[in-house]
């Protein structure tokens, strides 16, 4: 009986050593990281997400209305951020605290996976659009949404297309 629990914790250390001293794994290699291309209008960021801002467009009439994207067709595109201001608010850094949305501001975020929509208040922050005689437009959003999600985007050099 000795003899057969011997055999066993021998049969125990072989197979552990043979486990320790067989390890399969891969060794570790650095990956390249990808490099980041500059993008024409900045950056957005959405939460931890820094996103590339591929094309713009503006409307105007009772709100100014500034769309991005890192999409390059900015009419179709599936992902997008849309921030405006009421007409008179243009040069103005306004509180969403203090101004109604969906009258005094509005700001969605749509993409493939997420919908942030119009209806929904934001909790806090500021938007300052101002659209300058020489067709530049200056932004400055810093929000935070309704769920809590940060969305910051700043650009003072965006030249509409007359």
């Amino acid at each position: 009986m000795k003899l057969r629990i011997i055999k066993f914790i021998i049969f125990l250390f072989c197979v552990t050593f043979y486990a320790v001293s067989c390890d399969k794994s891969e060794p570790e290699t650095d990956v390249p990281q990808q490099e980041i291309t500059p993008a024409p209008y900045g950056y957005f960021h959405l939460g931890d997400e820094k996103i590339p801002v591929v094309s713009f467009v503006t409307a105007s009439e009772w709100q100014y209305v500034l769309k991005i994207s890192p999409l390059e067709d900015i009419l179709t595109a599936t992902t997008y951020a849309a921030v405006g201001v009421r007409s008179e608010f243009l040069g103005q850094e306004i509180d969403v605290e203090t101004k109604f949305h969906n009258d005094d501001y509005i700001f969605v975020y749509e993409d493939p996976t997420r919908y942030y929509a119009p209806f929904r208040k934001l909790q806090s922050g500021t938007i300052f659009i101002d659209e300058l005689k020489s067709g530049e437009v200056s932004v400055k959003v810093d929000v935070i949404l309704y769920d809590g999600t940060h969305f910051k985007y700043e650009n003072s050099s965006l030249i509409t297309q007359s």
